[in-house]
């Protein structure tokens, strides 16, 4: 049971092709309009061949939108769908209910019209494999929000599967909860006093599927923050894996900008600079991030100069050739491609740890991908802080640099930077990763008590 990927068509107005020799066997079908689609990820099964199609006509209607298209426009694909990223996540989690359902011998259709009792809706497969998520947890083989990832897409085959006819019933229950708002600062709340009500919370529809609460596991420490240590960062830097350019780069992109793994794959070729043609020691690079927001980053010389090495070496430019032969220009070509001459995927950027972890012989290094962003906050919130830098212009550069919309995000990075100690060795190496970044920084918060604009 594995999910596996292919270049597929996904065309309009399929017929067979008439042109063809009388002695193939097989008629070959024709689109009216072609749509590739590069790596759609569909379920494979010699043992449940008729479950399988069944779930890949559910992650094909899925793509075209025909079934829960995204609510947000600029989450859709081209077709009006999720993404590619979103299906193979979803095909993830059919691929372990299908395992569950063949190893315990279970048909996933057995529904009841009417239970006759509580106890015994517990017995319907959805319910048995909900605690099979719970028993893992608690195992901690997997996280509960993994596990709550898991069912609901499980549900949302379901709820296909009622809409195509393939079942009469829901095998479970619908019931509405109060999700309460945080309030950000600055809310204030009496201005609205006459929609008390509605400020205090937001009503959902959510399903009885739930991993509950009790179950979910501690997070690594109170703040939710895992900036990497001294040490730590002498074993990633240090590691074979990081002796890849692109690889390297992903790193750094991460630790000196705050970059998330996505925002990494997608980083603009087009915003890298020859360092040594400008005399700008800090480059300010517009990228799109979460929710398609864009900001500004600041990206030091030496790393920009890292960056034009790597855009223009015999590898990305082998890739890039790729590129070319199916896209064109390469003016919208990422920086980052993959060797099929296909843009980077974020899950690609983030496994760069995980490589990193394999290769340590024995020594451990327990923080991921996204810790080098809580790095790049911290270190830089500690470096402000020691320049006796304004609180107020500290909390205003971290969110914008960081996108963050809301304020306790960002104060939580600062926090934890005042109750750190650095050594002197992280302290200089924090200093020399900073030092470049002062001037700008002091222009910016002239700019602000001037009552001007940067930039």
């Amino acid at each position: 049971m594995k999910v596996i990927k292919h270049d597929v068509n996904l065309g309009d107005l399929p017929y067979f092709d008439s042109q063809c020799s009388s002695e193939q066997v097989l008629r070959v079908i024709t689109f009216h309009k072609d749509r590739e689609v590069p790596s759609f990820p569909r379920l494979r099964s010699l043992t449940r061949i008729h479950d399988v199609l069944e779930m890949n006509l559910f992650l094909e209607h899925r793509y075209k939108g025909l079934f829960m298209p995204p609510k947000r426009a600029n989450k859709t694909n081209n077709l009006g769908g999720v993404s590619v990223l979103t299906l193979s996540s979803t095909a993830y989690s059919l691929s372990i209910f299908l395992a569950w359902l063949e190893e315990n011998n279970v048909a996933w259709q057995e529904v009841i019209a009417v239970a006759s009792s509580e106890k015994a809706k517990y017995w319907l497969p959805v319910y048995r494999f909900r605690k099979y998520l719970i028993e893992r947890v608690q195992a901690k083989e997997i996280g509960r929000d993994s596990a709550n990832l898991y069912m609901n897409h499980i549900r949302q085959f379901y709820e296909w599967a009622l809409k195509q006819r393939r079942i009469d019933k829901i095998p479970f229950e619908y019931k509405t909860k109060i999700i309460k708002k945080k309030r950000k600062d600055g809310d204030i709340d009496f201005l609205f006093s006459g929609h008390f009500t509605q400020e205090r919370g937001i009503t959902v529809t959510t399903t009885d599927l739930l991993i509950p609460k009790k179950y979910k596991q501690k997070t690594f420490n109170q703040n939710e923050l895992a900036p990497y240590s001294r040490e730590e960062l002498e074993l990633l830097y240090g590691s074979q894996e990081l002796m890849k350019p692109a690889s390297r780069l992903w790193v750094e992109l991460a630790h000196q900008c705050g970059l998330r793994a996505d925002e990494v794959a997608t980083f603009p070729a087009s915003a890298v600079k020859d360092p040594t043609l400008i005399p700008d020691k800090i480059f300010y690079v517009e990228i799109t991030g979460k929710l398609s927001k864009t900001r500004k980053i600041m990206v030091s010389s030496a790393l920009m100069a890292s960056l034009w090495g790597y855009l223009n070496s015999t590898e990305r430019q082998r890739r890039l050739g790729k590129w070319q032969l199916e896209h064109g220009d390469s003016y919208s070509a990422p920086l980052f491609i993959n060797r099929s001459g296909r843009p980077m995927i974020a899950k690609s950027v983030s496994n760069v740890i995980s490589k990193v972890r394999a290769g340590l012989d024995g020594k451990t290094l327990e923080r991921d991908f996204h810790d080098l962003r809580s790095t790049f906050a911290t270190n830089l919130a500690k470096f402000m802080l020691k320049q006796n830098l304004p609180i107020g212009f500290i909390q205003y550069k971290l969110m914008q640099l960081l996108g963050h919309s809301d304020f306790s995000t960002t104060q939580k990075y600062i926090n934890f930077a005042r109750s750190e100690t650095f050594d002197k060795q992280m302290s200089n190496w924090v200093d020399k990763l900073f030092g470049e970044h002062l001037p700008s920084l002091h222009g910016d918060l002239q700019a602000i008590q001037q009552g001007g604009a940067n930039e």
